[in-house]
């Protein structure tokens, strides 16, 4: 069954296939902070507000995965976001997440690009996590 991307469950099925991995598990094992992926609104298409995803990250593991709160987005140390159409080439595998990120195409709205950087695999690996969700793009974006 898919799941609109950054929703309640697709967080929780994100989450799950985050901790099943075990390459993240060995990339991020020094990793430790809040991550948060967003989608920009796009009235267009029904998506009337920002949607976001918190993930609690420490040491390899996902502690937890939900819709951000205001609270979450002040936390996060790092906030990668994107419009409906990029989020939908990624999700659909026509653009690699890393390299989208690097040009601009998803953009690194808070946090430190050479943090990121240091933790390239792990990166990697969160992103081929998401990647794993069945993940339904809303109707419009083609």
């Amino acid at each position: 069954m898919p799941f609109e991307p950054f929703t309640a469950e697709w967080a929780q099925v994100y989450k799950e296939k985050l901790n099943q991995n075990p390459q993240y598990r060995q990339a991020a094992k020094t990793w430790e902070g809040p991550v948060v992926f967003q989608v920009e609104k796009d009235p267009a298409i029904g998506l009337e507000e920002d949607r976001a995803v918190f993930l609690d990250l420490s040491q390899g593991e996902c502690r937890d995965a939900r819709v951000a709160t205001e609270e979450d987005l002040q936390a996060a140390e790092v906030i990668i976001s994107g419009d409906t159409q990029t989020w939908k080439q990624v999700f659909d595998r026509k653009l690699e997440p890393i390299s989208t990120l690097m040009r601009g195409r998803l953009k690194l709205v808070k946090g430190n690009m050479s943090v990121l950087s240091a933790y390239v695999m792990a990166s990697k690996q969160l992103l081929a996590s998401a990647l794993e969700v069945d993940t339904e793009i809303p109707e419009g974006l083609d």
